[in-house]
C-alpha cells in the first residue's frame, strides 16, 4: 500500500524568533527534509502582517494585470495563474520575506555560506478549471547535486481550495533534464516517469497557515492547481543559488530608495537597482536560471 507523503512542518521556537538563528535540532530536520524530500516547510517563518499589506496591495494589481490581454498566463489561460511582480516600493519590501534570516540558516547548510539572492517574482492562481502539468522551472544539463533552492511565501492561508501547489517529494533525487517531454514546450515531465513516480510517491497538495515559508529544491516536480475559490491567491517567490553559481545576467530589480534600508544577513544580493517610478508590474517572464561555462 502506498503511504501519502508528507512535508515537514517546522514551528520556530520562541527562542529561535528572538535571536533569528535556527537551533541545531531544527537545522537538522530541515537538511534532513529537504535532502529526503526536496522541500520542508518553517510553519511561523513570516510576520502576517507585512503578508496583509502585500496582499492588500496586490491583490487589485493582480485583478489588473488578469485583465490585460498581454499579461503571461503560466501553461496557457486555462490554468487561471498569472505571472506577476512583487510590489517594488519603500515600504512594502520586508526582510522577513526578500531575505529570510531562517530561510538563509537552512539553505547555507545545504549550498554552502553566502547564498546569492538572484530572483523576486510572484505568481498569482485566480479560480480557474484547468490546472499546470507537473513540471519543474529548468531546462538545461543543471548540476546533479542542490544548486538552487526557491523560496515561497503564500499572502494568505492556502489549501487545494484556493490553489494549493502540488508537490511530487522526493522527486528532485533523480531529476535532470532528462526527465522532461521534449515533444512540448513546456518543462513538463515525461508521462511514463509521473507513472512510475505516483507509485511511489503521489503528489499532494499540502496546506498551509499564512505566516509560512516553503524551502523548495529547484529540481522539485511541482505543478500549480486550479484555484476553486473567488479570492486570487499570491505566491512570492525568490530563488538562492551557491556562491560558485556561474550566472552573468541574472539579478532582481529593485527600488533604488532602498538600497541602504535592507540588512541581508548571510545572503549576497545581486540587484539592478533601479530609480523611482520604475513600472515593476510590467515584469518580465523568461529568465535565464542557466549555469554559465
Amino acid at each position: 500500500m502506498v503511504v501519502s507523503p508528507q512535508v515537514t512542518l517546522i514551528e520556530l521556537t520562541p527562542d529561535e524568533l528572538s535571536t533569528k538563528k535556527v537551533g541545531s535540532h531544527n537545522l537538522q530536520a530541515a537538511v534532513e527534509a529537504l535532502h529526503r524530500d526536496g522541500i520542508v516547510v518553517l510553519k511561523n517563518a513570516v510576520d502576517v502582517a507585512h503578508l496583509d499589506k502585500l496582499n492588500e496591495r496586490m491583490v487589485p494589481e493582480a485583478q489588473e494585470l488578469y485583465a490585460r490581454p498581454s499579461t503571461h498566463r503560466n501553461f496557457g489561460p486555462t490554468t487561471g495563474n498569472i505571472q506577476q511582480e512583487p510590489v517594488l516600493e519603500d515600504g512594502y519590501i520586508f526582510e522577513d520575506v526578500l531575505a529570510n534570516p531562517f530561510a538563509s540558516d537552512v539553505v547555507q547548510c545545504m549550498l554552502g555560506p553566502k547564498p546569492q539572492l538572484r530572483f523576486y517574482s510572484a505568481n498569482t492562481a485566480f479560480k480557474a478549471t484547468g490546472r499546470q502539468p507537473p513540471h519543474i522551472d529548468i531546462d538545461f544539463d543543471f548540476p546533479r547535486v542542490p544548486f538552487g533552492y526557491c523560496i515561497n511565501v503564500n499572502l494568505v492561508d492556502t489549501s487545494p481550495e484556493n490553489g494549493a501547489t502540488e508537490v511530487w517529494l522526493g522527486s528532485h533525487s533523480d531529476t535532470d533534464k532528462h526527465v522532461l517531454d521534449q515533444s512540448v514546450k513546456h518543462k513538463q515531465i515525461r508521462a511514463e516517469l509521473l507513472e512510475q513516480r505516483r507509485k511511489i510517491s503521489p503528489p499532494i497538495q499540502p496546506s498551509l497557515p499564512k505566516g509560512s515559508l516553503v524551502i523548495r529544491d529547484f529540481r522539485l516536480w511541482h505543478a500549480g492547481i486550479a484555484n476553486k475559490t473567488d479570492e486570487p491567491r499570491v505566491m512570492l517567490v525568490s530563488v538562492m543559488f551557491p556562491q560558485w553559481y556561474r550566472s552573468k545576467t541574472l539579478k532582481m530589480k529593485l527600488p533604488a530608495s532602498i538600497k541602504d534600508k535592507i540588512e541581508w544577513g548571510d545572503v549576497v544580493p545581486c540587484v539592478d537597482w533601479m530609480p523611482e517610478g520604475f513600472d515593476y508590474l510590467q515584469g518580465a517572464h523568461d529568465h535565464d536560471f542557466t549555469l554559465q561555462p
